[in-house]
């Protein structure tokens, strides 16, 4: 009897030993900043869109467009690489179109931008 409870107890102890071991390597990796736990970075709407304004021809437009007429996919992740378009729709005239596109990529991983 003495050696169940022995054998028991040492089940329990190993049990809470491999518990406490996993807790601390989780509070390691979350204070670490381990990549699993940071949320993903993305572009700010509101940079992109005024970059992506500077960038179009302004003979494209009757009048100058506002950061309201620039359409860019949201929530893009800041990846290296990563191209992807944004539309400019302003107002034109018969001698303008009113209409843009401009092609975007993101140079690394700080979110530089080439436009173009």
């Amino acid at each position: 009897m003495t050696e169940q409870r022995s054998f028991a107890r040492t089940v329990i102890a190993l049990s809470l030993a491999l518990i406490a071991c996993c807790a601390l390597t989780f509070t390691i990796m979350l204070l670490a900043g381990s990549p699993a736990v940071q949320p993903q970075r993305v572009l700010d709407q509101d940079a992109l869109a005024r970059a992506v304004l500077n960038n179009v021809n302004s003979a494209d437009f009757a009048k100058p467009p506002t950061i309201d007429d620039v359409s860019c996919p949201a929530s893009i992740p800041v990846e290296a690489g990563r191209a992807f378009e944004c539309n400019v729709d302003g107002v034109g005239d018969g001698n303008s179109s009113g209409h843009a596109w401009v092609k975007v990529k993101i140079k690394d991983d700080q979110g530089d931008l080439s436009l173009g």
